[in-house]
């Protein structure tokens, strides 16, 4: 396949050092696209960055966004996995055929024995997952706004740095790639009757899920909002060494999957997935505090996990909030002309587990959000040429 895109750059200082506007400005951009197997599309984005005095920034930005399918969401063949899914039309104590009339109707028609023999404990269904050419792009609009303030006072006394920076996003996805959540699926099925749902399972003649269909969609949209933060302070350098603060922050205030008739699918917010695992904690933080002297350094790092619930089998399942801590240590020694540079650091040094979960893939925890159980340590020697 091949692409063709031409675009266009456009930067306009406005005002400097004026009285309410030591500098404003505006930038804006455009971009057309033309992918022979995944459409044409034409973006652009707008920018403007105002100080009303030296010290403080004031910036705001709205922008389009377009991604066609890759070649593996295009023709990716079939591949299964096993997710860990609870299915209500089983008769099991953790399904809802024995009592739920709705959801026996229901299940009935989607092909389990009407007598009530299919009882699947909870356990791993075989999901199948393929490409899908009839995949169109997905487009985005972003809304960013922000404040940065860096003042002079600081800089001219026992600071050489001192920075906080605060930033709102809004973005929404139109046409998102993804499939189709199984646990939605079976229980979209068994709960609504919704005959697409049902089609996207396969059932044995005693009832048991054989597959259910993972094929990649155009899922309508992803609305995320969210709040960032970042904080630096750094002291000049004295006999007492040099000292340094970083915090960084994120306050999730939105993340929800919609269909095209305006329906909540689900709401992420504060939820772990489960396989594909991953969680959205509606607060995460990260800090480090370091300390130079000469050739030494050495940091603490601590990292923050808010909570999150899932579903589990018997009912929603807290995993609790985690702290993290690392510690790192180096010495460039000065006889080897600050050449060399050995370090040494413990990730997670005190030795905390991620919590347990119920609908993640393996090892019951979320690997793209905590920490492997254990310690980390670790020897480097770096040599700068």
């Amino acid at each position: 396949f091949n692409s063709d895109e031409a675009y266009l750059e456009l930067h306009v200082p406005l005002l400097k050092e004026k009285p309410f506007f030591y500098s404003l400005e505006v930038n804006g951009a455009v971009r057309h696209s033309a992918y022979s197997i995944g459409g044409k599309s034409t973006t652009y984005s707008g920018t403007g960055l105002w100080k009303p005095v030296e010290d403080f920034l004031i910036r705001g930005a709205y922008s389009t966004g377009f991604r066609a399918p890759s070649l593996g969401e295009l023709f990716g063949g079939r591949s299964r996995f096993d997710l860990p899914v609870v299915d209500p039309c089983s008769s099991a104590p953790t399904g809802q055929f024995q009592t739920n009339p709705v959801v026996r109707a229901n299940c009935i028609a989607d092909g389990v024995p009407a007598n009530g023999s299919y009882a699947e404990d909870p356990g791993q269904l075989p999901v199948i997952t393929q490409g899908n050419s009839a995949l169109r792009p997905e487009k985005s609009r972003n809304l960013t706004f922000g404040a940065v303030y860096s003042p002079a006072w600081a800089r001219s006394g026992g600071l050489s740095n001192l920075s906080l920076e605060v930033n709102y996003y809004d973005i929404r996805v139109k046409n998102a790639i993804a499939a189709v959540d199984p646990n939605l699926t079976l229980n979209n099925c068994a709960l609504l009757g919704d005959a697409a749902s049902c089609a996207l399972t396969v059932r044995t003649a005693n009832g048991f899920v054989n597959e259910i269909d993972g094929t990649l969609q155009n899922l309508d949209s992803i609305r995320t909002r969210g709040i960032d933060a970042v904080f630096n302070l750094r002291t000049r350098e004295s006999s007492a060494g040099q000292f340094g603060f970083n915090a960084n922050a994120t306050w999730l205030l939105k993340y929800v999957l919609s269909a095209s008739n305006g329906f909540v699918v689900i709401d992420r917010k504060g939820t772990e997935r489960g396989s594909p695992d991953q969680a959205f904690p509606k607060f995460k933080g990260n800090a480090t505090v370091d300390w130079s002297i000469g050739g030494f350094d050495a940091a603490f790092t601590g990292r923050y996990i808010d909570s999150v619930v899932e579903a589990g089998p018997n009912g929603p399942n807290k995993l609790g909030s985690r702290f993290y801590g690392d510690v790192q240590l180096s010495f460039t020694p000065g006889f080897w002309n600050d050449r060399f540079k050995l370090t040494a650091g413990i990730n997670n040094v005190f030795d905390k587990d991620p919590p347990a979960c119920f609908s993640c893939s393996l090892n019951n925890y979320d690997p793209t959000t905590y920490d492997v159980p254990g310690q980390f340590g670790y020897l480097r020697i770096s040599y700068k040429m």
